[in-house]
């Protein structure tokens, strides 16, 4: 265990062979996932890994897996936090530590053709909770576990619940024989500390204020987060003061889909009848509109349908509060104080 507690710093030595290695055995699994294809991960080991209060758990069960100091593991959570990372970061460790190349395979793949994996290697089965709601594949993933438990084979077992239940438990044969860790949702602090790595690990300077709010207003899961840093890295790789971060927000509108209460139109569209006298030089609804339009890059139509103007008519307004600006320091000032007041606003919420 004493090399173990110092992979507990999560440090990435050899990036190179790493990929060298996962490549040898991608045959094993007939398609990547859509997630991998999308999100390009270079990195599937314990130092590409945000440890955090929520996997913590699971993160430790791994690593003793990979030890060798408990070779019965079932990792439980829910779909899109890192069980499949997990999984390939204990193939990675196996392979430098070892040398056994003992890929993730899913619960279909494997009762598919059962043969094709060496029965001597540490079994890394993922998405097993798809076999546990049908009989055939249930009890064909049940004599095979009952079998490995008897010969004392590693196995690890990755399953997408909310949590560990009481019949998944059952499911697992000798259940005194297994370690289950669970993973959780991250609360928004803890996604704060995900987003910080996830986003360094793209290449990608984001304000404080921007981790926040994407942290706490944009649902969904890793998946989520990783597809909206994609979406900065295709525009940019400096997301750091107000009007780059509310910039940034705009692009990533539609990621906050699912949240009900996310309304970026409406929160400027406040801030702005709320600091009316502040800038009472200006027109508080053109002031609205150019920043959705021209600060936020939003889509003409929604903002129209926001304020209840034409999209011809808006177009007019910001094209003339534009020029505006151009030949106003005053005015230009005017839209930098709002855009820090809307940022600000929208990070407190």
């Amino acid at each position: 265990m004493r090399a173990e507690r110092g992979s507990l710093e999560f440090t990435l030595a050899r990036p190179l062979r790493e990929n060298r290695l996962l490549n040898s055995t991608s045959s094993l699994r007939q398609t990547p996932r859509l997630s991998e294809v999308l999100f390009e991960r270079r990195e599937h080991s314990f130092g590409s890994l945000a440890a955090l209060p929520s996997n913590v758990q699971a993160i430790e069960a791994a690593l003793t897996f990979s030890a060798g100091m408990n070779p019965f593991v079932a990792v439980v959570g829910p779909s899109g936090w890192g069980k499949t990372h997990l999984l390939r970061a204990v193939a990675y460790r196996l392979s430098l530590d070892s040398g056994v190349y003992a890929e993730p395979v899913t619960v279909c793949d494997y009762l598919a053709n059962p043969h094709r994996i060496d029965g001597s290697l540490p079994l890394l089965l993922d998405d097993v909770q798809e076999a546990l709601d049908k009989p055939r594949l249930r009890l064909a993933l049940r004599f095979s576990l009952e079998r490995r438990v008897r010969a004392q084979r590693p196995t690890i077992l990755a399953f997408t619940s909310p949590k560990a239940s009481r019949q998944l438990r059952a499911f697992l044969p000798t259940g005194r024989e297994w370690n289950v860790a669970g993973v959780s949702t991250p609360t928004p602090d803890e996604r704060v500390l995900l987003l910080n790595q996830m986003s360094a690990a793209e290449g990608l300077a984001l304000s404080p204020r921007l981790v926040r709010v994407l942290a706490h207003q944009m649902h969904g899961n890793g998946r989520t987060l990783a597809g909206a840093l994609k979406r900065l890295r295709l525009a940019g790789p400096t997301w750091l003061d107000s009007a780059a971060t509310l910039k940034a927000l705009g692009l990533l509108d539609p990621f906050f889909a699912d949240n009900g209460d996310w309304d970026l139109k409406m929160s400027i569209l406040r801030v702005a009848d709320h600091a009316r006298a502040q800038f009472n030089r200006v027109s508080a609804l053109d002031l609205a509109l150019y920043t959705m339009l021209h600060e936020a890059s939003l889509g003409e139509a929604d903002v129209a349908r926001a304020t209840n103007v034409s999209p011809a008519d808006a177009y007019q307004r910001v094209n003339r509060f534009r020029k505006q600006t151009e030949s106003c320091e005053m005015t230009a000032a005017y839209v930098r104080q709002f855009v820090e007041l809307v940022v600000g606003s929208l990070a407190r919420d």
